[in-house]
């Protein structure tokens, strides 16, 4: 225990009980009317939160409220000589724990001591606390006033024991509070898995030479540039200088094939150094023009050998552009500005870009060609470029462009065996496609030996990392991951940045034989030491503006506003574009937001101290988020002008569906998915979670039924209608929409809608149907407190995803902290929060039509972990085969985070593809162990498959959404953590469109 809850004992502990509580003492001594004396002895109150929401958890997962003490001396205290207390005259003893040196002890202020030694008798309140230690001769040790803190925010001492207590957005229970208040850095993922370093050969890739092809320049036909790059002198007439069509698939041509370069006279000898210039025609050239890509190779023969002095291949040649390599003797080939003839190529101005055609290149011979073949990809967080090895074809090189080629199968039956393209988006067709591709997979995956093609991808990283990866599956060895790595290695400007990076276990054991003969990273490599995180690629125009992040959910912003805040807001009002300091989750209702916006979203660590922003703050800007980087820059007021008139909205308003002939309470195990215009799309939703029937293949029949929250009810639209008349809250809205105030200043829109929901809260509730629900609550759950939650009919709309917009809140019958009748006002009033108001506007929703049912269900408490879940891969669209996870611990949520709080955030591919859970952030809660087990995560996939399966015709009925995919939030419940589903609803990739061919896998 002592170990999990960082309090550092030692000899003999005897601790307090359920028999043998923690000991309630009386103190004669009056808490001090004035200021905090200053503290006496060693141990200190060195941190207190009194509005946990998901900073830190207890052990059995509940977000209490806390007091850390800090033994800041020499020598180890006894607890048990000390006392906590939140008032005058009353004092909990501690028990009787052990403190060493420099250590923290975390008590729990939660009024639930029979839940253990660290759980206090009381609690503090929110709205401020003062929160004494006493010693064993009540003596007071230490006093802090805690203020009024902000949700999740706690008031500690920085630096730890010694400074003066102060708010700090970051809580920092069982760490260091560090020096100053800011962002904890994430948890790092394991990174034990490591190889033996590698030296890089010098040259690579090395030139067998004497003499190497230091300059071409083909179109229009020029010259040939031949350097003598020996330390003497090499006669000419036992070379031989030779052009040569090529196509894919093709081996490279002899020695006697193609058309012989004539040395220019007199040259005979080069001396060291020393270049020449061979002449070529337009005859020479007429073969490559005649080539759909001007593809072929000049290759440098010498006599007495079998292998040429040098050879360079070349495709997609751009029109007066020469190919050098810089350096001259050793460098890649780069495509230049201009030729430099008899002169070294260190002056080459490089191509900023090509045209690539026919979707392929054989290297990288721009500084574009990388993004450009990467292009079309829908992965987020990295760049990936496809590439093939022919090894009959002498391990030729090719690099596809992602958006011509799907896979590497296609490349290869179109370009290599020539077999007619195949329309994978037509059904007969599609299914003739998949058995070659299952054929082809076969030989090039599923063994090692016997195959033609090493197949992998070249990957670039957000934290800068570059990778050379094959798929989890693929039956690769070590020595042939080697093989293709260092045949791509010749194709990239940069090979020393490259490393090969195992995807499964497998792969890790392969390269175990080959460690030391090739670079290798762990798998981790990617996710460490991140600083950019990309949420939603987008394009956005706006003034780059800070705004603490405690400050978004009031300050007046607007689609022409970028904002670069410190950590991730919860709340937020509408903007162009957002920048946090803080890493997001793709969950987040932040980023939910912005896809729905289309609008960017991204994380940059230190964002304010940035050079790339730091110049631009206050001045108009193009902000551009990529999949592995971003852009930004000043930009001109005609061209946002452009970019904000075309993202007007156009064309009718979306009338969100509302049927007001249901009333009275709606039981969910009789109603379905259909009646989602009567009880709204999240209760809808989770009344067809009853009704899912099927268990895919590889998972197991208890399964089903699912766990949902037994016994749950909807209130309908009608009578949310009722109110929002009989309030005079319709009539004041209609009233407010037409005046010209409140649709121009942001003050009058924000306090006309306020107003709104004032006469909603005030105005009581139809006795009758109040009546009929607490009679509801009290039949189905007694005295368990209950959820009531928004289920309006302007979310998971064709185009408006309405998540994250309303309220949800809890209620009691005895209306201990808050009545069902408020409850249930508070979420009616909420479909009029200004956030919500202005999302639906932007999203072009029939303001006069939305409406509020309400989604009734047990509160769970104490639940192990929680998360959300989504039937696709939501980092990378096209992948259906694989699901994406968000788990953790305890209450704390994942897609409204505490401050500087991360989750598990899982990639898993289920059978019958390889099955692996491939972790990219981790729970900074979880105290470094998995949030879930692996077969819980496993279940949890099971869950996903069968939710996807049944929802499918419901909400596609047509198949016409390629991105179709399901979310789900769940709970594991109890000590036998059993999985609940609470929720299902259709999730959206925003803005993202599906590749046009039927791509996805």
């Amino acid at each position: 225990m002592s170990l999990a809850l960082g309090v550092g004992c030692s000899g003999e502990t005897r601790l307090p009980t359920e028999e043998n509580p923690p000991e309630t003492r009386v103190c004669d001594f009056e808490l001090p009317v004035a200021a905090a004396p200053a503290p006496s002895g060693d141990l200190r109150i060195n941190e207190v939160m009194t509005g946990n929401d998901g900073a830190w958890v207890d052990e059995v997962g509940e977000t209490d409220d806390f007091i850390e003490l800090m033994n800041i001396g020499q020598r180890a205290l006894d607890l048990g000589e000390y006392a906590l207390s939140d008032k005058s005259g009353k004092a909990t003893r501690l028990p009787k724990l052990t403190l060493g040196p420099g250590r923290t002890a975390l008590f729990w202020a939660d009024d639930t001591p029979e839940q253990g030694p660290l759980h206090l008798p009381f609690k503090l309140s929110n709205s401020g606390a003062r929160v004494a230690l006493w010693s064993s001769s009540c003596q007071l040790a230490d006093l802090v006033n805690v203020p009024e803190l902000p949700r999740s925010e706690s008031y500690a001492r920085l630096p730890d024991g010694t400074g003066e207590p102060s708010i700090c957005r970051y809580a920092t229970p069982e760490r260091e509070n560090g020096e100053t208040c800011g962002p904890p850095d994430p948890p790092n993922l394991d990174d034990s898995i490591r190889f033996a370093p590698f030296p890089w050969p010098e040259p690579f890739p090395a030139i067998a030479g004497p003499l190497v092809i230091s300059e071409l320049s083909l179109r229009p036909a020029g010259f040939v540039e031949v350097l003598n790059a020996s330390g003497a002198p090499v006669a000419l007439d036992g070379f031989a200088l030779r052009l040569a069509a090529l196509s894919p698939g093709q081996a490279p041509p002899g020695a006697d094939a193609g058309v012989l370069l004539a040395w220019p006279e007199p040259s005979v000898t080069l001396a060291p150094g020393e270049r020449v210039s061979v002449p070529v025609g337009a005859s020479d050239t007429a073969e490559l023009e005649a080539s759909p890509d001007f593809e072929g190779v000049a290759t440098l023969w010498r006599e007495d050998s079998p292998e040429p002095s040098d050879r360079i291949d070349f495709m997609a040649w751009p029109e007066g552009a020469p190919l050098a390599r810089v350096p001259d003797a050793t460098g890649a080939p780069r495509f230049c500005a201009a030729a430099s003839p008899g002169a070294p190529n260190e002056g080459c101005a490089e191509l900023p870009g090509r045209e690539l055609a026919s979707g392929r290149a054989h290297r990288l011979e721009t500084a574009a060609d990388f993004a450009e073949l990467a292009e079309g990809g829908t992965a987020v967080g990295e760049l990936g470029v496809k590439f093939v090895v022919d090894m009959a074809a002498n391990d030729t090189v090719h690099l596809l462009s992602t958006r011509t080629w799907a896979l590497h199968y296609t490349f290869v039956r179109e370009q290599i065996r020539k077999e007619p393209h195949l329309d994978r988006c037509d059904p007969a067709q599609a299914a003739e496609f998949n058995v070659g591709w299952g054929v082809f997979s076969q030989t090039e995956y599923f063994r090692a030996e016997g195959r033609r093609y090493l197949l992998g991808t070249l990957v670039e990283h957000t934290n800068g990392a570059k990778t050379v990866e094959f798929s989890p599956g693929d039956q690769i060895v070590g020595e042939q991951m080697r093989r293709a790595f260092f045949a791509a290695m010749k194709a990239v400007p940069d090979p020393e940045a490259w490393a090969i990076r195992p995807t499964e276990g497998r792969q890790i054991l392969e390269l175990r034989a080959i460690e030391g003969t090739a670079p290798i990273v762990g798998p981790n490599a990617p996710y460490k030491g991140l600083t950019y995180q990309s949420l939603n690629p987008a394009e956005g125009f706006g003034t780059l503006t800070f705004v603490p992040a405690r400050d978004l959910e009031t300050a007046e912003l607007g689609p022409n506003v970028i904002v670069v805040t410190d950590d991730v807001p919860n709340e937020t009002a509408f903007m162009g574009g957002l920048i946090t300091e803080a890493f997001q989750t793709p969950l987040a209702h932040v980023n939910v937001l912005a896809r729905g916006r289309g609008t960017p979203n991204m994380a940059l660590r230190g964002a304010r101290d940035d050079a790339r922003l730091k110049a631009l703050f206050g001045k108009l800007v193009r902000l551009e988020v990529r999949a592995s980087d971003f852009d930004i820059r000043e930009a001109t007021a005609q061209e946002a002008d452009a970019y904000w008139e075309k993202r007007k909205p156009t064309g009718a308003r979306l009338s969100p569906a509302l049927d007001r002939s249901v009333r009275g309470v709606v039981p969910l195990d009789a109603a379905g998915y259909a009646m989602g215009d009567s009880i709204g799309s999240k209760a809808a939703g989770m009344a067809e979670l009853y009704r899912v029937s099927g268990v895919g293949q590889y998972c197991p029949l208890d399964l089903l039924p699912l766990y949902v929250p037994p016994a749950a009810f909807a209130i309908p639209f009608s009578h949310y209608m009722d109110h929002f008349e009989a309030s005079g809250a319709a009539e004041l809205l209609a009233e407010l929409e037409q005046d010209p105030e409140f649709r121009a200043d942001p003050h009058a829109h924000a306090e006309g809608l306020a107003e709104v929901r004032a006469r909603m809260l005030a105005h009581p509730v139809d006795p009758a149907i109040l009546s009929e629900v607490t009679g509801a609550i009290d039949q189905r759950f007694g005295g368990d407190r209950v959820r009531l939650r928004s289920s309006s009919n302007t979310e998971d709309l064709a185009t408006f995803n309405g998540a994250g917009l309303h309220t949800s809140t809890s209620g009691d019958l005895d209306a201990e902290s808050s009545s069902i009748e408020d409850a249930l006002r508070t979420v009616w009033a909420s479909l009029w929060n200004t956030r919500a108001y202005d999302e639906r506007e932007f999203g072009h929703v029939e303001q006069a039509r939305a409406a509020m049912a309400v989604l009734v269900h047990q509160a769970w408490q104490s639940e192990r972990a929680q998360g959300v879940a989504i039937s696709r891969n939501a980092l990378d669209a096209t992948r259906d085969s694989q699901y994406y996870i968000n788990a953790q611990i305890g209450e704390a949520s994942v897609t409204n985070p505490a401050p500087g709080v991360t989750s598990d955030e899982i990639v898993y591919t289920p059978p019958p593809r390889t099955i692996k859970a491939e972790y990219l952030t981790r729970s900074s809660l979880s105290r470094g162990r998995d949030v879930l087990s692996f077969p819980e995560v496993q279940r949890l996939g099971c869950v996903l498959e069968s939710v996807h399966a049944h929802y499918r015709p419901l909400v596609d009925p047509k198949g016409e959404n390629r991105l179709y995919a399901m979310q789900i939030e769940w709970k594991l419940i109890g000590p036998e953590r059993r999985l609940l589903v609470k929720q299902a609803r259709p999730y959206s990739f925003g803005t993202l469109e599906a590749p046009g061919d039927c791509r996805e896998y």
